[in-house]
């Protein structure tokens, strides 16, 4: 198996296309050439020489959404699938749920980059396309440039399998969160019975946007409350933690709470900590019942 793509500085929509393809075919070799003869040779070419892969056309190829292929995206399109199955996936709605959250949060916005088009919801992947830049040889060393590209495809490989991996994940706990949120005894609270990804599954169910706070047992034996955010990316919750209970740790923070075991209280106030079950429980409800900053803002106002 030959794969080529063209010589010179490389990008990360080539980088991630030819990270895909060595996933399925791991002995591949990589041409980097921009010569049609030494492309000819190559059973699938990326990127360059007007190949089905190749996205520097005039005849773009566009997505539902109207956001234009690149060369990740249509390697992604047409391979993906295969490997996620290797990744164990064998359900085809599973894969295809799989396949269509990997496009939306980490191909697309490498193509729109290498296209030219600017996302402000991807700031995160412009992060990752730069330090998949990175790899060039800087114009006064001697580096050598494959060697670079095959540095390159190495750390695309690493991310992708992560997302890969983190979106497997997220469908394995699905149950768990339904099974929560529907036996949920108040209906601002969700209790988790182990930590699971939880938040695209709980705004899929929650359509009312009723849970506020979200429990569950971390890793060391005690226990987190979590606010819920308004969207998935988003950092603003649905209603923060009590502002008195901001930055404070250990007694401090059992004073301003009531609850003799909290641990912590995160100072962005989305996160705090209780070294058992009972004490988060006993702080969760005490933040539903505290007023919320709108509430707390208006009653300011009418005493001004």
């Amino acid at each position: 198996m030959k794969i080529g793509t063209h010589h010179g500085k490389f990008h990360a929509d080539e980088v991630f296309a030819v990270a895909i393809l060595r996933q399925l075919y791991p002995d591949a070799e990589v041409v980097r050439s921009r010569s049609p003869q030494a492309l000819a040779t190559c059973d699938i070419v990326v990127d360059v020489n007007g190949s089905p892969y190749d996205h520097h056309t005039v005849e773009k190829v566009y997505r539902a959404n109207g956001l234009p292929f690149a060369s990740a995206g249509l390697i992604w399109r047409d391979f993906g699938a295969a490997l996620i199955s290797h990744f164990g996936v064998e359900d085809e709605g599973n894969r295809n749920i799989v396949h269509a959250h990997i496009d939306e949060k980490l191909i697309q916005a490498i193509d729109a980059i290498d296209n030219g088009i600017d996302l402000d919801r991807d700031t995160r992947i412009k992060g990752i396309s730069e330090l998949v830049g990175s790899f060039n040889p800087p114009w006064n060393a001697a580096d050598d440039e494959n060697e670079a590209f095959e540095r390159a495809v190495r750390f695309a490989t690493v991310i992708l399998d992560n997302y890969i991996r983190h979106e497997i994940s997220r469908i394995d706990a699905v149950e768990i969160v339904k099974s929560a949120f529907q036996a949920r005894t108040e209906p601002s609270l969700m209790v988790l019975p182990r930590f699971c990804p939880w938040t695209e599954t709980l705004m899929e169910l929650d359509t009312q946007a009723s849970v506020l706070y979200v429990v569950f047992p971390d890793k060391t034996g005690q226990y987190r409350l979590q606010v819920v955010p308004k969207s998935p990316r988003s950092f603003e919750a649905r209603k923060p933690l009590p502002a008195s209970w901001a930055g404070k740790e250990g007694a401090e923070l059992a004073e301003a709470c009531g609850t003799i075991d909290a641990t912590f209280c995160h100072p962005a106030r989305f996160i705090a900590g209780a070294h058992s079950l009972e004490g988060i429980l006993q702080m969760a409800r005490q933040a539903i019942a505290s007023p919320s900053d709108v509430d707390l803002s208006k009653a300011g106002q009418k005493l001004q």
